[in-house]
């Protein structure tokens, strides 16, 4: 599949709007990021909703629901999944979906965004986020086929991270690209 990431700016009115959403959420108990979680998600979902906005797409906000953040055009189900990364995306880095919420959480699609931060800056300034990357989306039952199970506690042997919950894991390059999602997404429309 081609990949073709997408980066954008983080602008001051993504964040504060990201903020307020995630200060209206409660800390779900599996996260262990705790309100750091919400917020990388909510910058996740503000850069989405931009990117379909900016291509005329259609899409109903569910972001209150666990099972499902957008409907798109009025039938597509999709759940955003945002990793905090300090480098940028590279097409052989994994994208993650937690098994914990994997049961009741099935979407049509996923779709993975990347934000970027200074290593050095560990503080929980959303500024620390300087740009997003668009980085594609997968449709369930692929997602369910081709991904790998990683487990808690085990070592990434691509890079060396730590997994802290049991998830299933699919590389960048296996993604569907964002032109290939913009055309899945304008199709719904004709279905």
């Amino acid at each position: 599949m081609t990949i073709d990431l997408i980066r954008v700016a983080l602008n001051d009115e993504w964040l504060e709007r990201a903020v307020d959403r995630a200060r209206s959420l409660p800390v779900f108990e599996y996260s262990k990021r705790k309100a750091q979680a919400n917020l990388v998600g909510c910058i996740g979902e503000v850069v989405f909703e931009a990117f379909l906005a900016h291509h005329g797409i259609a899409f109903e906000d569910h972001t209150a629901s666990t099972e499902r953040d957008y409907v798109i055009e009025g039938r597509l189900s999709l759940d955003v999944k945002t990793k905090d990364r300090t480098v940028r995306p590279a097409s052989h880095y994994e994208c993650s979906v937690p098994l914990y919420n994997h049961d009741h959480q099935r979407p049509d699609f996923y779709f993975f965004i990347s934000l970027l931060r200074d290593r050095a800056d560990r503080s929980s300034n959303p500024r620390r986020f300087k740009e997003a990357f668009l980085v594609g989306g997968i449709a369930l039952p692929v997602l369910d086929a081709v991904a790998v199970h990683r487990e808690e506690g085990e070592v990434d042997p691509s890079n060396g991270t730590r997994f802290w919950t049991d998830c299933l894991n699919v590389r960048i390059d296996q993604l569907a690209s964002n032109a290939e999602m913009l055309e899945v997404f304008r199709g719904a429309r004709h279905r």
